[in-house]
């Protein structure tokens, strides 16, 4: 049982994860703070763009450990750069599209497309489909109809 505890704890130490990250300015604050936390799997497989990494670190520097905001901001680019979500051609991004293009290629309403990027610009970007049906006066049948054709 020991012998299994501590091969656990190496497969979890930052050390063992080196080899996992690429090479970068904030590759050793990444390994000293967040793999405090995080399995170094649950980090290689998150794509967000810089934004989002920047408001995530954010959000884990309030949680985590205490560290100057130089090394956070530096793993939020790091992050971004080398775990970047990359863009789907052949969809539209819902916090980047006008209402015109959310009517043509999702086929709401003017009405619709506009309450949504409303919403959007007060309460922040969608995150995933499901999100948007909490919006007034947009029909939840057309945004489920049409999930297959957004990213975010």
């Amino acid at each position: 049982m020991f012998r299994i505890a501590a091969f656990s704890l190496l497969l979890l130490s930052p050390a063992f994860a080196q080899k996992d990250f690429p090479d970068g300015p904030a590759k050793e604050y990444v390994n000293k703070i967040c793999l405090q936390c995080h399995e170094p799997s649950q980090l290689l497989s998150q794509k967000r763009s810089e934004s989002d990494w920047k408001a995530t670190v954010a959000r884990m520097a309030l949680k985590g450990v205490p560290a100057p905001s130089e090394q956070y901001d530096a793993i939020a680019v790091y992050m971004a750069k080398n775990f970047g979500k990359t863009e789907d051609a052949t969809k539209i991004n819902m916090n980047k599209a006008k209402a015109e293009e959310i009517v043509a290629v999702i086929g709401l309403t003017p009405d619709e497309a506009n309450a949504l990027v409303t919403y959007r610009d007060k309460h922040g970007e969608y995150r995933e489909w499901g999100e948007m049906l909490v919006v007034y006066g947009v029909d939840g049948r057309k945004l489920e109809a049409a999930k297959d054709k957004m990213s975010f």
